[in-house]
């Protein structure tokens, strides 16, 4: 469970997260990525204390009070030298975690680790986009079809009151939209009431090695799925028309497609986009602007559109998402840049892309 505590002066509130854990020989700690994650292996401040019983253990720290994020319960044994070091260390330990299980709101975890989190809003949350709300289902039905390539299936989402579609938008990470958050319901509320509704082609990416590769991405999306999907559609849709969306390494690897296939491709709409990647090497803690944003130095773009989003707490995420956003404008293309309260999670990206799909 967490429970809110004191306010302070700067916009932040202490939360307290508490778990039973009756083995005293398992260490339990609290995963919210942009605490977690910077402080790794030195964690001590996230280890839930138990308190008089033994079994309930909590933890105090202070957050911001317009935090929207994921978090989890991870447990390793107890260790006289601490946790391991590394990045591969913390993700086989972040992969073991577990959901509140007194707290009933979940999401599960992207990134392919395939386990829950649960959804922590703070008192001065933003109120979200109101496809997420809870309620009754939307009045627009969407028709769901499959298109089976060799290698995935991807899942189209029709309107059923048009005709002809002349829109569509393109979700890489698609098992994640689909399985876990409930895209059917949110893009039937989004496109009621819409003069040009749109259509959304679900694109699932179990690979997602491959999200960092621009000619792979490139050659499934563009010369794969997009002809499969117009052909499901019956018609061709306009590069301005078409927007794609992705997050992390699947942001890198939007943006990367409207980089470079502009004359299919028009907007990308980018949460956390991985822009430190540079291929060979681990570029992410690097202060340098990754390969695609170099690439963009010599790129001339005046009918692209990239929609960028970072989470507050990122660190030199935001930075990496600046150069970008620079290097895009000076390629003649369209930009936005916003930061939302959050780290790297799909809690907030929900919100980002549909606002951004206001946009387009």
């Amino acid at each position: 469970m967490h429970r809110f505590g004191c306010r302070h002066s700067d916009n932040t509130i202490d939360v307290t997260f508490s778990v039973r854990e009756a083995d005293a020989s398992i260490e339990v700690m609290l995963d919210i990525d942009f605490l977690l994650h910077p402080s790794w292996p030195s964690v001590d401040h996230l280890v839930l204390r138990p308190l008089r019983d033994g079994a309930e253990r909590e933890v105090t720290v202070r957050l911001p009070a317009d935090l929207e994020a994921s978090y989890r319960f991870v447990r390793r044994a107890r260790s006289e030298a601490g946790p391991a070091a590394g990045l591969d260390a913390l993700r086989e330990l972040v992969a073991s975690g577990e959901a509140d299980p007194d707290y009933p709101v979940f999401m599960s975890d992207a990134f392919g680790s395939g386990t829950t989190a649960s959804r922590l809003v703070g008192p001065d949350a933003a109120p979200g986009h109101p496809v997420w709300a809870p309620g009754e289902q939307p009045e627009v039905a969407l028709i769901r079809r499959h298109i089976a390539l060799s290698d995935r299936t991807v899942t189209l989402l029709v309107p059923d009151t048009v005709q002809a579609v002349r829109r569509l938008v393109l979700m890489l990470d698609g098992d994640v939209w689909l399985d876990s958050l409930g895209i059917e319901t949110a893009a039937a509320r989004w496109n009621h009431g819409r003069a040009e509704p749109a259509a959304f082609a679900i694109i699932p990416t179990p690979d997602r090695e491959m999200l960092a590769e621009r000619d792979a991405i490139a050659a499934l999306v563009v010369e794969r799925v997009m002809p499969a999907v117009c052909g499901a559609l019956g018609a061709q849709v306009a590069a301005e028309h078409v927007a794609i969306v992705g997050q992390s390494y699947g942001g890198l690897a939007a943006a990367g497609i409207v980089a470079d296939r502009p004359e299919r491709v028009g907007t990308a709409v980018v949460s956390s986009g991985s822009f430190w990647f540079v291929p060979g090497y681990d570029a992410r803690d690097e202060a340098d602007p990754g390969q695609l944003t170099r690439d963009l130095r010599e790129a001339s773009l005046p009918h692209s559109r990239f929609l960028l989003h970072a989470g507050r707490e990122e660190g030199g995420m935001i930075d990496q998402s600046r150069m970008f956003a620079d290097a895009a404008l000076a390629a003649g293309a369209s930009v936005t840049l916003e930061t939302r309260p959050g780290g790297h999670d799909y809690a907030w990206y929900r919100h980002a892309v549909f606002d951004a799909l206001e946009q387009w």
